[in-house]
């Protein structure tokens, strides 16, 4: 009979969950079944353990150690690290689906994140964890948000936009807008495990924070930020962090001057031209972008 604490999840940007467990006497480690409920749960056995394998590989005889267990994204790679370094890695099935064991015994703080096929990270999900000298923690039910990236950082009203990640099949998400206006819209996702949509921005103009998630949870992807405005900007060309270089091409002449002009006394101000980020665009803003002026 297994005896242990389940503490519950706390999310502030990321998750951090806490396990203390109190055990009792089984000399047995039980088959890991796992599902996609997209709650974690905490579990021990405790006794001389025997050889642990997952994934194809033996961690030989541990005596005290965690295995996280859950699902990212098809054939996705899971890293797992310890205090910000990382101790392991493993891919997952074709279903999502990841196993991975770390032997440790004292206390530690552990991060998760996958990779997708395509290189886009999830989210960071962080678990400190007190061990027991023989005990095996189970951390079972992790479900990593979709991964997230758009074509363009600017795009034009009424123009199209291109949002694509990766994501499990067969589980409703929603991609979602927040700025002047919230708005969401629904992928469609393939056997791969990869989503992709194009549509028309028919939203008001100003910055939006985007981000994607799964219907029945509230954890969310990286957020994106994406300013819909008077001009396109492809995301692999902004490259200047230049206050007042809207359009990223590193230089601050009278594009970025006319751009300004256009939010002068305008509510909800883009970043790029808000240069003193006090969320408002008055004759300040003029002059810091008059410093960084080279057209």
């Amino acid at each position: 009979m297994f005896i242990f604490s389940k503490h519950s999840l706390v999310v502030v940007g990321t998750i951090l969950l806490c396990a203390v467990l109190l055990i009792s006497t089984p000399n047995h480690v039980e088959a890991l079944t796992i599902t996609q409920t997209g709650d974690t749960g905490i579990s021990a056995q405790v006794g001389t353990l025997p050889i642990l394998t997952t994934g194809g590989g033996s961690y030989g005889n541990i005596q005290s150690g965690v295995r996280f267990s859950g699902f990212a994204y098809p054939r996705a790679t899971v890293t797992v690290m310890k205090n910000l370094t990382e101790v392991s890695r493993v891919v997952a099935d074709v279903n999502g689906a990841f196993s991975v064991i770390v032997p440790e015994e004292s206390w530690q703080l552990f991060t998760l994140f996958a990779t997708d096929t395509s290189g886009r990270k999830s989210t960071l999900l962080n678990f400190p964890i007190v061990f027991y000298s023989g005990a095996l923690t189970d951390i079972n039910g992790i479900r990593f948000a979709p991964t997230i990236i758009s074509d363009k950082l600017s795009v034009k009203q009424s123009d199209y936009l291109t949002i694509l990640g990766g994501a499990l099949t067969r589980i409703p998400m929603e991609i979602l807008f927040d700025g002047n206006e919230s708005k969401s819209y629904t992928p469609v996702v393939t056997s791969d495990g990869e989503y992709s949509m194009t549509f028309p921005v028919q939203l008001s103009q100003g910055e939006y924070l985007v981000k994607a998630r799964y219907v029945d949870d509230t954890r969310s992807s990286r957020v994106l930020r994406v300013i819909v405005g008077t001009a396109n900007m492809l995301r692999s060309e902004a490259t200047s962090n230049k206050p007042g270089d809207c359009n990223f091409d590193q230089n601050v002449n009278l594009v970025d001057f006319s751009i300004l002009a256009y939010w002068y006394n305008k509510q909800n101000p883009p970043v790029c031209v808000d240069t003193n980020r006090d969320k408002k665009i008055d004759l300040i803003d003029f002059s810091i972008l008059a410093f960084y002026w080279n057209g």
